[in-house]
């Protein structure tokens, strides 16, 4: 009799604890998705402007390691443009589909679990910082309204551009994104010009340049190509077997070259000829001429304060400006003079390290040392090119097979993926 007593007895305590413990487990576990939840709310807010090789990484780092971060990304066009394909893409327009070179940029940041929440794409031109404030002005590039994005943290990625991509001087060729909802059809009217040159005449010879003289020569043959250089050889600053097998290739494939002429002006005519003068008194004649030279900074809507004599956001080397300590500034817009997109991924690293341990508190800071080294590698037409890896010159064929059989449009959404 007791012993059924007692089972009666541990049967009712079984009935009540069970219940009490599911109730106890279904609590615990929603005491963990709400410190989790709380534990990804934003409480701070990084505002990036410029959706181009810099500010895509830098957003894409925020969401994956910095949960507590809203991302609050600014760009002017809806979609991201590989340039480093340009020389090509303004040459033979058929040579590389529209999907391999341009990309809609929000869809890049659907695979981060955390973007519903805490990625804003905005699509508009910054036209001013205020930094007492702290406050970006957004121009809406549709209609024209503007909003303000309050910050307290800003990351200016709003690169560099060239007298070719805004049209100055020189036959209008993006061979940067051109910071418009017009990229395509700039392109087209590009392609349509050279394709209609009899004369082409380039001015520069640096990397892009002696790649665009290249494939306009092969892709046109018929047409005079001419590439003016200031010195005594394309390809200044880099090493000598690699100057003198540009100028070979380049020679091979019908480009004139002139050297030690700087321009000093290039204007149209009348009858739509291009007139460009030289600092030696020459006066050269062609159908188009298209300037490769000269970086000029994104810099319109940035405050005075934060910028050097030469226009350039001057940074130190954690990346945060040495005017401001809430504004970081990163790739082609700061004095770093090697502007690559090779040199870009490191940068990167080191703003992301520093601007965690400024939100979180946690963290190691990195510091960037620019490496002197220098990796570039120039196709001049598809099958052959030069370059320099440090100090070795890499032959033609290895030139085509890393970039000039598609200038890496193959692989090129893997650069910003994340």
């Amino acid at each position: 009799m007791t012993e059924l007593t007692n089972q009666r007895v541990y049967l009712s305590a079984s009935l009540v604890a069970i219940p009490l413990f599911v109730l106890w487990s279904w609590r615990q576990r929603r005491l963990n998705i709400e410190a989790a939840e709380m534990a990804q709310t934003p409480t701070k807010t990084v505002v990036i402007i410029g959706a181009s090789w810099a500010g895509i990484p830098v957003a894409h780092g925020l969401l994956k390691d910095v949960p507590n971060a809203k991302v609050v990304l600014v760009n002017p066009s809806e979609d991201f443009y590989f340039n480093i394909a340009s020389p090509r893409l303004s040459t033979k327009p058929n040579d590389i589909p529209r999907e391999k070179y341009i990309y809609p940029i929000a869809p890049l940041f659907d695979k981060h679990a955390n973007a519903k929440k805490n990625f804003e794409f905005v699509l508009g031109k910054a036209t001013s910082i205020d930094l007492q404030s702290k406050n970006v002005i957004v121009q809406d590039v549709n209609s024209g309204s503007t909003k303000t994005l309050a910050y307290d943290y800003v990351v200016i990625a709003s690169g560099s551009t060239s007298n070719a991509t805004t049209g100055t001087d020189s036959l209008q060729v993006p061979f940067k994104e051109s910071g418009t909802t017009k990229l395509e059809a700039e392109l087209k009217a590009a392609q349509e010009a050279i394709k209609s040159a009899k004369s082409i005449i380039v001015g520069g010879a640096g990397a892009v340049g002696v790649e665009f003289a290249g494939e306009a020569a092969e892709a046109y043959p018929s047409t005079q190509v001419t590439l003016l250089t200031n010195s005594d050889n394309v390809l200044t600053g880099l090493r000598e077997p690699t100057r003198q097998k540009a100028a070979k290739l380049l020679k091979q494939k019908g480009v004139k070259i002139l050297t030690d002429k700087t321009v000093t002006s290039a204007s149209r005519d009348a009858a739509g000829k291009w007139n460009v003068v030289t600092a030696d008194g020459q006066t050269l004649t062609a159908d188009i001429y298209v300037s490769t030279t000269g970086v000029l900074p994104n810099n319109e809507f940035i405050p005075a304060s934060l910028l050097n004599k030469d226009g350039w956001v001057e940074v130190d080397s954690h990346f945060v400006s040495k005017a401001d300590p809430s504004v970081y500034a990163v790739g082609d817009i700061t004095q770093y003079s090697a502007r690559l997109v090779s040199r870009i991924s490191g940068q990167v690293s080191v703003l992301l390290s520093n601007l965690k341990a400024d939100i979180t508190g946690k963290g190691k800071r990195g510091t960037y040392k620019d490496d002197s080294s220098l990796i570039v590698v120039m196709p001049i037409g598809k099958s052959t090119g030069t370059g320099q890896l440090g100090s070795f010159t890499p032959p033609g064929f290895m030139v085509s097979f890393i970039k000039g059989k598609d200038y890496f449009t193959g692989s090129g959404k893997k650069f910003i993926a994340g």
